[in-house]
């Protein structure tokens, strides 16, 4: 269909331009023989004038051959004009001695001057043809008027532009004809073919990856239309590449189609593609949750009578659900699958609750957010409890809220996702340290950095003093917080942290408590805060296993001479327990020393300017822990 669009465009466009340049052609063609046919007659007079007895005679010569020319086709007006701008002689006798003015007249009298061309009157129709031709006779020289109708032009140039629409067709239709016949048939087939080609896989004949792409989002357009259920399972070979290692890739694609063998194997209406190298999906139409479950234990047992070890995740479609969502949810069941050992199925629906899946458009919107720095940071309190003084502010990001997202977790999950997290950090911490002129001396700013952007900087980046520098800051009044939740490499974030220390940054280990790299960086690093997570601090005064884990780790913590603040401090019985638990401890040393929470301050645009009465008696002056 394209070709033959091409094919007609390309005719069109000859035709409209042909057609515009026999028009311009006939024209000047027309216009060049009626200006030699006068000049022919303007010979004429000057020659029966030369050789008339007299002036009287020659214009009553002049007369008879007007009248004469007067009777040829389309001619409108013929009249010979002398130097006084009268009408010499003319073709119907009742002209003479009128007196005419025209500037073509005039040109042609005073300078010889000639004139071929349309109408130039606008008080006359300018489609009609006027000639003027100098004639030099005896007495004088005389002007040569003559007038054509356009009547006789315009059907001539119909007649020739119906030709030309007729040849066209003619050429289209029988030159089409003749190109199908000597090579458009096989030309159509072989682009057929490839087409075919390009969405089917080569070893399976599945369709492929590139057919999967279009006709997904199709069929969930339509099931969202329509408001009919569809599934969606991704499957993937166990241990293929093993396979493929030990037995060869001829063993790799024999089960390769043993795999299309069973999907094709399927209820009227599935569609199985080939997706990758050894991942697969099947489209279920009319399928729901239960029924994609179903479907799915089914599907893994078929495989499993074929000797087959395969991991299956399925997702059902929700009203209103995009299809890379679906696609989304899908992919993590199978990740589940394979986490859990392989040659299993899990439906989404089991796994809800505990993943996450992340769309195109939230993606879209975590890049939006860095490339266009569409964040706030807003900063909450550090107190001393012992003299109630300000010990710190926390800078805390908030992604815009026109961006739609949960909060500063969410983007960076997203950011986790997309390689980014780096480039968000650095945001972060720039849009931090544009509190740094307002900060009162002694008063730390903690930054939060991720442990990814940790471990990329082990290799030595200096971006963030740089950073410090810029702001007026020093690194002695910035602490770098690094969460405990990580399952990076801690050998690398310990690095980092290392040389931070060493350009004279502060550290501090957040959420403390509930992840499994807190004790190990601990040791490892002399940190000089441990910050305890809000849901060990806010369970501690009911709770005796939560208090038990909170005196553990702030012993712990103050055993390696950290500082230890615990976040979360919502109400006063919170606030109180923490600072009685030193009446009921042995030792002489302080186990919490500082804290943080909305009973103490909440997160603002605005730096704290006096303590909260709940810690009175209070110090005014700010003051650190040395």
């Amino acid at each position: 269909m394209r070709l033959f669009v091409a094919v007609v465009v390309a005719f069109v466009l000859v035709g409209v331009v042909g057609y515009v340049l026999v028009d311009r052609y006939l024209e000047r063609h027309q216009i060049a023989g009626y200006a030699a046919q006068l000049r022919a007659d303007a010979g004429g007079f000057e020659e029966d004038a030369a050789s008339a007895a007299s002036r009287r005679v020659a214009i009553a010569e002049f007369d008879r051959l007007l009248n004469a020319i007067a009777r040829r086709p389309g001619t409108l007006e013929e009249v010979l004009v002398d130097s006084h701008h009268v009408i010499a002689a003319a073709g119907e006798a009742s002209l003479n001695g009128r007196v005419v003015r025209d500037p073509r007249i005039d040109a042609a009298l005073a300078r010889g001057v000639s004139y071929a061309g349309r109408e130039a009157d606008p008080t006359r129709d300018r489609a009609n043809f006027e000639f003027v031709v100098p004639v030099a006779l005896p007495w004088g020289r005389y002007a040569y008027v003559v007038g054509y109708g356009h009547r006789a032009y315009d059907a001539q140039l119909h007649d020739v532009r119906m030709v030309l629409v007729l040849v066209g067709l003619l050429t289209l239709f029988g030159g089409g004809g003749v190109f199908y016949v000597a090579g458009g048939r096989r030309l159509l087939r072989d682009h057929r073919v490839a087409l075919q080609r390009a969405t089917r896989d080569g070893l399976t004949d599945l369709p492929n990856q590139r057919a999967f792409q279009d006709e997904l989002p199709q069929e969930v357009q339509a099931a969202n239309r329509y408001e009919h259920a569809v599934a969606l399972a991704v499957v993937d070979v166990d241990d293929f590449k093993h396979i493929n290692d030990h037995h060869g890739h001829p063993y790799g694609d024999a089960v390769l189609k043993q795999v299309t063998a069973v999907l094709r194997d399927a209820r009227a209406g599935d569609r199985p593609y080939r997706i990758g190298g050894d991942e697969f999906a099947l489209l279920l139409a009319h399928t729901d949750a239960a029924g994609a479950r179903t479907r799915a234990l089914r599907l893994h047992r078929g495989f499993a009578d074929a000797g087959l070890k395969v991991s299956i995740g399925v997702s059902a479609l929700r009203p209103g659900q995009q299809a890379d969502a679906l696609r989304g949810e899908a992919d993590a069941a199978l990740y589940e699958a394979k986490r859990c050992g392989g040659d299993r199925s899990v439906s989404f629906e089991e796994i809800r609750e505990h993943v996450a899946v992340t769309t195109v458009a939230q993606k879209n919107t975590v890049r939006r957010l860095i490339d266009e720095a569409a964040l706030t940071t807003v900063f909450q309190p550090i107190w001393h409890f012992d003299t109630g003084a300000l010990l710190g502010v926390e800078a805390l990001a908030r992604p815009d809220a026109e961006l739609g997202l949960a909060g500063p977790a969410e983007a960076f999950d997203i950011a986790e996702q997309l390689g980014r997290v780096h480039d968000l950090d650095v945001l972060c911490v720039k849009s931090a340290l544009r509190v740094a002129p307002q900060l009162d001396p002694g008063v730390l700013l903690f930054l939060n950095l991720a442990p990814q952007t940790l471990d990329l900087d082990a290799s030595g980046n200096d971006w963030l003093r740089q950073a410090v520098d810029a702001a007026g800051l020093s690194p002695e009044g910035v602490v770098v917080e690094v969460t405990e939740r990580f399952g990076g490499r801690v050998a690398a974030v310990v690095k980092c942290l290392e040389r931070l220390r060493e350009q004279g940054f502060k550290t501090a280990i957040d959420d403390v408590g509930t992840g499994n790299s807190g004790l190990e960086i601990l040791r490892k690093t002399s940190t000089e805060f441990v910050k305890l997570d809000r849901s060990i601090v806010t369970a501690a005064p009911t709770d005796p296993n939560a208090r038990g884990v909170l005196m553990a780790m702030a012993t712990f913590a103050r055993q390696t001479g950290a500082f230890v603040i615990a976040e979360g401090i919502e109400d006063d019985d919170t606030l109180q327990f923490l600072r009685s638990i030193d009446d009921s401890d042995l030792s002489l040393d302080t186990i919490i020393g500082g804290g943080q929470g909305y009973q103490l301050g909440r997160p603002s645009p605005q730096l704290p300017t006096r303590p909260p009465t709940v810690l009175a008696p209070a110090v005014t002056s700010s003051g650190l822990l040395a």
